[in-house]
C-alpha cells in the first residue's frame, strides 16, 4: 500500500511493507537439528520479536540476546562480521521468516556459486534494515518469476550487484527496490525483462538514486508502469524512449516526485490502453518541458494531477488530448506557475465530475478558453480557478453548475479579472462558497444577485480583499443554513454600502473579522442579526475608519469568547452601544477599542471580566473618551489596557477626587456600578485643602498670623497642631481664611500647624497635613 500526497501539497511520500506477515513455521525444523548453543540463540532472536512459532522448544532463562555466528541449511550467519551467506537452494518462506531482531545484525549478504533462488523471491530480503551490501550476482535465478518487493525497505542499501541474474522468467518487479533510501545507483542493464507484466514502484522511493540505466528494458508484456520512479526525487534524466507501452493500462505516478528530472522522452509512448495518468509528472518541478502531444488518452479515466507543480512548464501541447472517457480532471494543471499558454478547447468534460484545482496556481496565464467546457455531471468546482492571477477574462457563461456542491475558492486570486458573469449560474445544491472571489481585487462590479444560496453552510472569506467592489447586492441571500462567516467582507476597501437586513445568522458561530478594512464604509445596519450562537467577533470591523455609528444594542453575546480587536481602529466612530453586551465567557479584549480616536462616551456597565486574562491595549489611543461607564461585574481597569490618564479620571458622582493614579495610563479599580469622567484642562480637579498658606509674626504679642488660599466649595476650616506625638484640632469653624493664633506664646518654640477644608461636607485632612507648615514663634 502506498499513500499519495494530496492534490496541492507536495509534501512527503509514506509506504509501508504491504501488510505481510512474518512467519516462522518451517524454519524450526531445521533448528531443532543444530547444537543447543545454536538452538537458543535463534530462538532469543525470534522471541526478541516478539514472535514464536507453534511447537517451539521452551528455551531456559538467561540466554544472551544477541545476535551469534550460526549455520543453517542454505544460509551462514558471521556475528563478527555481519555477513549473511546464502548457499544451496534458498527456502523463501524461511528467510523471509527471519526476525526483524535477527535482520538489524545483517549488515552484508552474498551468496555463494550455486546458490538457487526459489520461484517465488517476493520479499526475500524484505526490511533487512542495517544491510550496506548484498551480492546476489553468482545466485541461480533462472527459476524465479516473481521478484516483487525483493530488496524493499532496505533502507541502509548502498551497493546491490545484480549484474549478470537470469530475469528471463520473471514477470513480476514490482516494488522491487521500493524504500532503498540510501541506494545511489544499480545496474539493470543486463534485466531480461520480455515477461514482466508489473513494473509499478519498481524504484519508488529510491530518493537517493542518481542514475539507472533502462534503456534496454523489453516493456512490451507490461501493464502497469505505475509510480515505477515515483520519488526519485535526485534523478535528473531517464531513457524511456525505447519503452513498449502498448500494453500498459496504468501510469499513474510514473514520474510524479522526479523533483530534479530536466529530460525525460515519452514522446514514442503507445498509450492507447492506458486508462490512468492521475499523478504522472506530479512535482517534476524543473522539468522544462515534456511532450505529449502524441499520446492516445481515448480510454484515460483519470488524469487528476497529471502535471501537478510542473512549476517549469511554460507549454504543454493537450490539444489533441480524447477525455471523452475521462471522469476526474481535478487538479490536472495545479501549480504550473510558468505555463503562459495552454489550449484545452478541445477537451471533452461530459463525464467529469470533479474540476478541483484544474487550474490553480496557473498564475501565468492571461487567457483560457473553457466555453465549451460540458459541466453538467460536475459536483465540485473548487478553487478550479484559483490563483490564476494573469487571467484578464474569463467566460464561464455557459456553465451548467445544477450539480455544484463546493464553489470554495473557485475564483479566488484571480487578481487581473475585472469582470465576470455569473448570471447563468444554478447555486442550488452549492454548500460551500467560502474564498470564492478572495483577492478578485480589480473585480469593479459583481452580480450574484440571483444566487441561490438556501443550501450554503459556509461563507469564510468570500468577497475578501475584493478591493475595487463599491457596491453589492446581497439581498436576496438565503443564509439560513450558514454557520461560518468569518472575514466575509474583509478587504473590500470601497465598498460604501452593504444591505444585510435580510441576514439570517441565527446558526452562525463565527463572525470573525466579518468587516475587518471594510475602510469606506459609513453606516452599517445590523439590527437583523441573531448573534446567539456566536462565540468568535475578533477584529469583526477592525479598521472601519468611516463608520461614524455602530448600534449592536440587539446583539446577543451570551456564548461570545473572543472579542480580540474588535473594533480596533474605528477612528471616526462617535456611538457605540454595548450597553447590552454579555462578556461573561470572554477571556481576551486586547486591543478592542484601541485607535477609537473618536469616541466620547462608552457604556460597558454590561461587560463582565472575571474571565478575561487580557486587556492589553483595550484603551490605546482612545484621546477623545471622557466617559466610561462599568458594572459590578467590570473589575478593574490596569495601566496595561492603556486607558489614556492625560488629565485623570474621576467618579462621576464625585468629582473631587482622582481615583486613576498620576501614571500615563489610568488605574481604576471598580467597585459596583460607576461611571467615571476624564477632566478636561478647564475641569481639572481643584484642591480640597488650603494651598498658598501664608505666615505672619508679631514680636510684640507672641503670636502667629496664617492666610491662604480660598478652597472652592468649602464651608469651613480647620486649624490642628501637632502636639506630644499627636495632632490636636484647636479650632474648626473658621469661616474665613484668616487666623491667628493665641498670644503670648513661647517665644523660640517650633510648631507644626495642619489647615484643612471641609468640602461638601468631608475633611480632607491627608492633604492637609502632607501640607503642613512650620513655625516658630518670635
Amino acid at each position: 500500500m502506498m499513500l499519495r500526497p494530496g492534490v496541492i501539497c507536495p509534501a512527503v511520500c509514506f509506504y509501508d511493507a504491504g501488510g505481510y506477515t512474518l512467519t516462522f513455521v518451517n524454519i524450526w525444523e531445521e533448528i531443532i537439528m543444530q547444537i543447543k548453543k545454536v538452538l537458543a540463540v535463534v530462538m532469543s532472536l525470534c522471541m526478541a520479536a516478539g514472535v514464536a512459532s507453534y511447537g517451539a522448544p521452551v528455551i531456559s532463562q538467561g540466554i544472551a540476546a544477541q545476535a551469534a555466528s550460526f549455520d543453517g541449511s542454505f544460509y551462514s550467519f558471521d556475528a563478527s562480521t555481519g555477513v549473511l551467506t546464502l548457499k544451496g537452494n534458498v527456502n523463501g518462506d524461511e528467510l523471509r521468516g527471519l526476525s526483524d531482531y535477527f535482520k538489524a545484525y545483517v549488515k552484508f549478504i552474498m551468496a555463494e556459486n550455486g546458490t538457487v533462488f526459489p520461484e517465488d523471491s517476493s520479499k526475500l530480503f524484505y526490511n533487512f534494515d542495517n544491510c550496506v551490501s548484498i551480492d546476489i550476482s553468482n545466485a541461480d535465478t533462472s527459476k524465479v518469476t516473481d521478484m516483487s518487493e525483493m530488496f524493499s525497505d532496505c533502507k541502509k542499501l548502498s551497493a546491490i550487484d545484480v549484474a549478470g541474474i537470469d530475469t528471463s522468467k520473471v514477470t513480476n518487479m514490482s516494488k522491487m527496490f521500493i524504500n532503498c533510501l540510501a541506494m545511489n545507483t544499480v545496474d539493470v542493464s543486463g534485466f531480461d525483462t520480455s515477461k514482466v507484466t508489473d513494473m509499478s514502484g519498481m524504484f519508488s522511493n529510491c530518493n537517493n538514486l542518481s542514475a539507472v540505466d533502462v534503456s534496454n528494458f523489453d516493456t512490451s508484456a507490461v501493464t502497469n508502469m505505475s509510480e515505477m520512479f515515483y520519488y526519485c526525487k535526485k534523478l535528473s534524466s531517464i531513457d524511456v524512449s525505447n519503452f513498449d507501452t502498448s500494453n500498459v493500462t496504468d501510469m499513474s505516478y510514473m514520474f510524479g516526485g522526479c523533483f530534479i528530472l530536466t529530460e525525460v522522452n515519452v514522446s514514442n509512448f503507445d498509450t492507447s490502453n492506458v486508462t490512468d495518468m492521475s499523478y504522472m509528472f506530479h512535482l517534476c518541478l524543473i522539468l522544462p518541458e515534456v511532450n505529449v502531444s502524441g499520446f492516445d488518452t481515448s480510454k484515460v479515466t483519470n488524469i487528476n494531477n497529471m502535471f501537478s507543480n510542473c512549476c517549469a512548464l511554460t507549454s504543454i501541447d493537450v490539444s489533441k488530448f480524447d477525455t471523452s472517457n475521462v471522469t476526474n480532471i481535478k487538479g490536472m494543471f495545479i501549480g504550473c506557475e510558468s505555463l503562459t499558454e495552454l489550449d484545452v478547447s478541445g477537451f471533452d468534460t461530459s463525464k467529469v465530475t470533479s474540476l478541483v484545482s484544474m487550474f490553480h496556481g496557473c498564475s501565468g496565464l492571461t487567457s483560457l478558453d473553457i466555453s465549451s467546457f460540458d459541466t453538467n455531471n460536475v459536483t465540485d468546482m473548487s478553487a478550479m480557478f484559483g490563483g490564476c492571477r494573469s487571467l484578464t477574462k474569463l467566460d464561464v457563461s455557459g456553465f451548467n453548475t445544477s450539480k455544484v456542491t463546493y464553489m470554495g475558492s473557485m475564483f479566488g486570486g484571480c487578481s487581473e479579472l475585472t469582470t465576470l458573469d455569473l448570471s447563468n449560474f444554478d447555486t442550488s445544491n452549492v454548500t460551500y462558497i467560502s474564498y470564492m472571489f478572495d483577492d478578485c481585487s480589480k473585480l469593479s462590479t459583481l452580480d450574484i444577485s440571483s444566487f441561490d444560496t438556501s443550501k450554503v453552510k459556509k461563507t469564510e472569506s468570500m468577497f475578501k480583499n475584493c478591493s475595487a467592489l463599491t457596491t453589492l447586492d446581497l439581498s436576496n441571500f438565503d443564509t439560513s443554513n450558514v454557520t461560518f462567516m468569518p472575514y466575509m467582507f474583509e478587504g473590500c476597501s470601497n465598498l460604501k454600502t452593504l444591505d444585510l437586513s435580510n441576514f439570517d445568522t441565527s446558526k452562525v458561530t463565527h463572525l470573525t473579522g466579518m468587516f475587518r478594512n471594510c475602510e469606506a464604509l459609513t453606516d452599517l445596519d445590523l439590527s437583523g442579526f441573531d448573534t446567539s450562537n456566536v462565540n468568535d467577533m475578533r477584529w469583526m470591523f477592525f479598521e472601519c475608519k468611516n463608520l461614524a455609528k455602530l448600534d449592536l444594542s440587539n446583539f446577543d453575546t451570551r456564548n461570545l469568547k473572543e472579542i480580540h480587536s474588535m473594533f480596533k481602529g474605528c477612528s471616526n466612530l462617535t456611538e457605540l452601544d454595548l450597553s447590552n453586551f454579555d462578556t461573561s465567557k470572554v477571556t481576551e479584549m486586547k486591543l478592542m477599542f484601541s485607535d477609537c480616536t473618536g469616541l466620547t462616551d462608552l457604556d460597558l456597565s454590561g461587560f463582565d471580566t472575571s474571565k478575561v486574562t487580557n486587556m492589553i491595549s483595550m484603551f490605546d489611543n482612545c484621546t477623545e473618551l471622557k466617559n466610561i461607564s462599568l458594572g459590578e461585574n467590570f473589575k478593574n481597569i490596569k495601566a496595561d489596557a492603556k486607558l489614556p490618564n492625560g488629565e485623570r479620571w474621576v467618579n462621576a458622582n464625585k468629582t473631587t477626587n482622582v481615583i486613576s493614579g498620576n501614571g500615563d495610563f489610568a488605574v481604576i479599580e471598580n467597585n459596583g456600578k460607576n461611571t467615571y469622567k476624564r477632566l478636561s484642562i478647564e475641569e481639572e480637579t481643584k484642591p480640597t485643602y488650603p494651598t498658598n498658606i501664608k505666615v505672619e509674626y508679631s514680636e510684640e504679642f507672641h503670636q502667629a498670623r496664617f492666610t491662604w488660599d480660598k478652597v472652592e466649595n468649602a464651608d469651613s476650616y480647620g486649624i490642628a497642631v501637632y502636639l506630644a506625638g499627636k495632632w490636636r484640632v484647636q479650632k474648626h469653624d473658621i469661616t474665613g481664611t484668616t487666623y491667628t493664633s493665641p498670644k503670648n506664646l513661647t517665644p523660640g518654640k517650633t510648631y507644626k500647624v495642619a489647615i484643612a477644608a471641609r468640602v461638601n461636607g468631608k475633611w480632607d485632612t491627608t492633604n492637609a497635613i502632607k501640607n503642613a507648615v512650620t513655625v516658630t514663634i518670635k
